[in-house]
């Protein structure tokens, strides 16, 4: 996603961006004519108030008609009686439908990143996400609620007033309507300024979201290495450049009103003298000059509340940009059209000249390998040598640049993501749980689960026992990724969900963290469950995993340089045994 400023600045530029957000008001199109109905009774009422104005003056004060006097306090009653109901209803509609609509584009906006490929999390952090789903939204809710509801209102307001001017005196109306253009134009340069401020603004707050969730999550890391200073110090200046870009923005708001207030003095003070001047001459009566009068000093508020207007517009447009980023991201992996389901794997799993990149560094190169079913299939390598990669591309987390995967023969791309993930289970060795309950992580992925079920698969991981030492035993919420439980305990529940899913094909990352030796046991028996009678994928660490491979895959920059055995593969003093030596003799474990 292209972070910097759209070229939005047009006045077509704008519309469409405004235009596109509009489309998520038309479930809510019953709603806005409702308020649009009483956003009309509101502005009327401002032009019946300055129009009484004249009646009052000239029956009343000057001819001291009793009749009139009687009448005219009543409908001025009325009038804002009308006025009041008016803004209250008017007011908690828009609200209402400002809520309903930014909760129409967040359910949009998640679903929709949900939907993206792996990379494009890879590519954004998750606080720059999170900015955007939640900061950039609230901020196009008040361009809704706030923004449509103040310019139909009080543009409104203003038509009324502008009628009633003229009405009174089509001369003095021309003269004070001029200072509107000069108006205008300050405004619309203010909220070019208040949109490319905005943008900065929103992305500072997506940054600091981000530095909070990695100190957060790495607290232990953060603790470990007495970083607290470091990282509060670190906060404050992102925080200290929000806040100067937030001040920034305020002066700059601020000075609409001032300056536009200014001009209007000096429009206001010229139609005094000009309309007094007439009034003196006899060409007009003192009711009509003070109901003209009336209605411009009610032009001033809402022409100050449009120009408002104007640099929320801006701001909201600077969250529009940034949100339709996301919503035009399209994912590198998708079903294709004429896609099919694909049932288990019966016969093979193979990879064909498979080649694959991220962007220009070439990280697999002229894969090709077939796996029975029903067998095990160890991967080994040093670090960097594609063994991530490589499993990656079976469930279509990624596809590759040239070349195929193929399930009975069958490419991969051309069966639907359901089908095929659904037949794939995965324990990676950064095992993510969820803060929720055990029960919920082990059926994570499966609807109507029986219990029966679930304390099985728990059982074949050998985590029903620790797992009904919890006082709420199944219900028990576990925290943050699984805080509150050890490192054993978590990749046996990790392993107890990739059974219960009960998947034809299994990737298995092997955990390289130490356990103690009880734990280290626990867990190798319910990989050993987990493994069995299944197509297994398995990035080796344990010697153990290696011996009971039927075939041993060794990878070296990419390539696939050895395939056998482990006693095949020792017999020939090659990259196995290297890997062996190094790895297997420095932690008793192989990688």
């Amino acid at each position: 996603m292209d972070t910097k400023v759209k070229n939005k600045s047009t006045f077509k530029g704008m519309y469409d961006d405004y235009r596109r957000l509009l489309k998520y008001l038309r479930p809510y199109r019953g709603e806005f004519l409702f308020a649009s109905l009483t956003m009309v009774i509101v502005s009327s009422t401002s032009g019946g108030a300055a129009f009484l104005i004249q009646p009052l003056m000239d029956n009343v004060f000057i001819k001291k008609d009793a009749r009139m006097l009687t009448i005219l306090p009543g409908i001025l009653v009325a009038i804002y009686i009308l006025r009041g109901a008016g803004r209250y209803f008017s007011s908690i509609t828009m609200q209402r439908i400002g809520m309903q609509t930014v909760r129409d584009l967040k359910n949009e906006m998640y679903g929709h990143t949900q939907g993206l490929s792996l990379r494009f999390f890879q590519q954004h952090t998750t606080g720059r996400l999170i900015s955007r789903i939640f900061s950039d939204t609230n901020l196009v809710q008040e361009s809704i609620s706030v923004v449509i509801y103040d310019t139909f209102r009080e543009g409104l307001t203003v038509v009324t007033l502008v009628g009633v001017l003229i009405y009174r005196d089509p001369t003095l109306s021309v003269f004070a309507l001029l200072v509107l253009p000069f108006s205008a134009l300050f405004i619309g340069r203010l909220g070019s300024k208040i949109k490319k401020i905005t943008f900065g603004a929103q992305e500072r707050a997506a940054d600091l979201i981000s530095l909070m969730s990695e100190a957060f999550s790495g607290v232990r890391v953060v603790k470990a290495f007495g970083m607290e200073a470091y990282e509060t110090e670190k906060f404050k200046g992102e925080n200290e450049r929000i806040f100067n870009i937030t001040v920034k923005t305020v002066k700059i708001n601020e000075l609409s009103s001032p300056l536009l207030e200014f001009i209007g003095a000096l429009a206001i003070a010229a139609i005094i003298y000009y309309g007094g001047w007439q009034v003196v001459e006899g060409r007009t009566t003192m009711g009509s000059f003070f109901s003209f009068l009336t209605a411009l000093f009610m032009l001033f508020p809402p022409i100050s509340k449009l120009a408002r207007v104007w640099t929320k517009i801006q701001q909201a447009m600077a969250a529009a940009t940034r949100i339709f980023e996301v919503l035009d991201q399209k994912p590198d992996v998708a079903d294709q059209k004429d896609t099919v389901n694909i049932g288990p794997v019966v016969r093979e799993v193979a990879f064909e000249d498979v080649v694959f990149a991220y962007g220009n560094e070439p990280v697999l190169r002229g894969i090709n390998f077939t796996s029975k079913a029903g067998t095990i299939t160890a991967i080994v390598g040093m670090s960097g040598a594609g063994k991530t990669t490589m499993v990656d591309l079976i469930p279509r987390f990624y596809d590759p640049l040239k070349g195929r995967v193929l399930f009975d023969g069958v490419d991969i791309r051309t069966v639907t993501l359901e089908s095929l993930r659904a037949q794939i289970g995965i324990v990676t060795q950064d095992v993510f749980l969820f803060n929720d309950t055990i029960w919920n992580n082990i059926a994570y992925g499966r609807s109507n689960v029986k219990k029966e079920e679930v304390e099985a698969a728990a059982k074949a991981a050998y985590a029903h026992n620790f797992i009904m030492g919890f006082p709420d035993g199944y219900q028990t919420i576990i925290g943050e990724r699984g805080a509150r439980l050890s490192g054993g305990q978590k990749q046996r529940i990790s392993i107890a969900r990739a059974l219960l899913k009960n998947p034809a094909v299994l990737i298995l990352d092997e955990a390289t963290s130490a356990l103690d030796t009880e734990s280290e046991i626990e867990v190798q028996k319910a990989l050993n469950n987990l493994i069995e009678n299944r197509t297994s994928f398995v990035i080796a660490h344990r010697l153990s995993t290696i011996l009971h491979a039927q075939v041993i895959l060794v990878m070296e920059k990419g390539k696939i340089v050895e395939v056998g055995t482990h006693n095949a593969l020792m017999v020939l003093d090659g990259a196995y045994k290297k890997v062996f030596d190094l790895q297997f003799a420095a932690n008793s474990k192989i990688g």
